[in-house]
């Protein structure tokens, strides 16, 4: 007995060669290819000798995603090319087991960019438009492939050249340990790419608000892959409702303006018959909250008034043609910072109806309570001097 085990347990030698030159000439190669890329040298050519294997897109992650997934990527590489060259162990000829070897490599280069394809589909599922599901499907496929083919015949040759080791032949029995790393590899390297791709798009997007003027005192900065539901663009319909009641051909509303005094809020809204018959609108406002992720806030709706508002409770409005009708929010300040906040205002004239939607920013956050108060004829300021 050996001191390296049993012979039929032995790892064969020309495979561990293989895996070994295949990871370092990938990283190599991504390495070089970055290089000369960055610095605007070489940059439409560098790629016919030295593959980006450390794909491009990598550069605009979070460094430490970037290290893991070209750290995961070797790996992967230096075991599939492993795996694969353990076809060309035995008494095949020279030749031959360059050739098999070399095949080896381009597949191994081809399942790593195959995986790298997968975890870009699915950082960004589900898609947008059916079409454009697979959009990306082979682009790092075929420069993992084409990497094995410029590069490959390196550890060909090498592994050629010491493959007549009679403990190449004994490792044939053991093939599942490089296969199994392999398929472990490949599956860190989809979770890490898609880890990784999340992260770079919820970055842009928080530089993105940062760069709008987000800052700590207005919520805690987006992140587009929060959890959360999605708000409904119409409400459940009252019951209630009349064929008289404010139609969108009608009327529309208008985000009216804010207050504030001692800690407390009020926004107020409006409903303009912008038409030439009058129409009726009853009863209270339909409000909803989404958060800086456009997610549903959880706020409650309380229909009453407030420390700033009266509420005068729910009554059959006629608003004339050309006059408005208005409906007020109430509630506390909240501290804001790193919280959910209220980033856009979802209204309607009443339950049933679609919602509209502004941009704004509020101090309400999750947990919130708002009181809302019923519609009632918005009195001009020429009626209130004539009266």
């Amino acid at each position: 007995m050996t001191p390296y085990g049993p012979p039929e347990r032995r790892f064969p030698l020309t495979p561990l060669v293989v895996g070994l030159v295949a990871g370092a000439l990938w990283f190599a190669s991504g390495a070089i290819n970055g290089a000369f890329s960055w610095n605007g040298v070489l940059s439409g050519s560098i790629g016919a000798v030295f593959p980006p294997t450390i794909f491009t897109n990598v550069r605009a992650w979070p460094p430490v995603w970037g290290a893991l997934f070209a750290l995961t990527g070797v790996v992967s590489v230096a075991a599939g090319a492993a795996a694969l060259s353990l076809l060309s162990v035995g008494s095949q000829t020279r030749r031959a087991a360059i050739i098999t070897v070399w095949f080896a490599i381009v597949a191994a280069g081809t399942a790593v960019g195959f995986a790298a394809d997968v975890a870009t589909i699915l950082s960004s599922w589900p898609p947008s438009r059916l079409q454009t599901a697979l959009n990306g499907l082979g682009d790092h496929a075929a420069i993992g492939a084409y990497w094995g083919l410029v590069q490959g015949w390196i550890p060909a040759v090498i592994a050629a050249r010491a493959h007549e080791s009679a403990a190449s032949r004994t490792g044939r029995s053991t093939p599942w340990l490089p296969v199994t790393a392999t398929a472990l590899g490949l599956v860190a390297l989809i979770a890490v790419g898609v880890g990784g791709q999340r992260a770079a798009y919820t970055a842009a997007v928080q530089a993105e608000a940062v760069a709008e003027g987000h800052t700590e005192e207005s919520g805690a900065l987006p992140d587009p892959y929060a959890e959360g539901s999605p708000l409904a663009t119409v409400a459940p319909a009252d019951p209630n409702r009349q064929e008289d009641w404010c139609t969108p051909e009608q009327a529309m509303l208008l985000l009216g303006s804010a207050d504030a005094a001692t800690g407390h809020r009020v926004l107020s809204i409006d409903l303009m018959n912008f038409s030439e018959t009058p129409c009726v609108v009853q009863g209270y406002i339909d409000i909803a909250f989404a958060d800086q992720n456009g997610n549903e806030l959880s706020v409650e709706i309380e229909h009453s008034g407030s420390f700033l508002t009266t509420d005068a409770g729910p009554a059959r409005i006629e608003i004339p043609a050309g006059g408005s009708a208005i409906a007020r929010l109430g509630w506390s300040s909240n501290p804001t910072a790193d919280a959910l906040v209220a980033s856009t205002l979802f209204a309607a004239p009443y339950p049933g109806a679609t919602r509209g939607s502004w941009p704004v920013s509020l101090d309400i956050t999750e947990g919130s309570t708002v009181a809302v108060t019923a519609w009632e004829i918005k009195i001009s300021s020429a009626q209130n001097d004539s009266s």
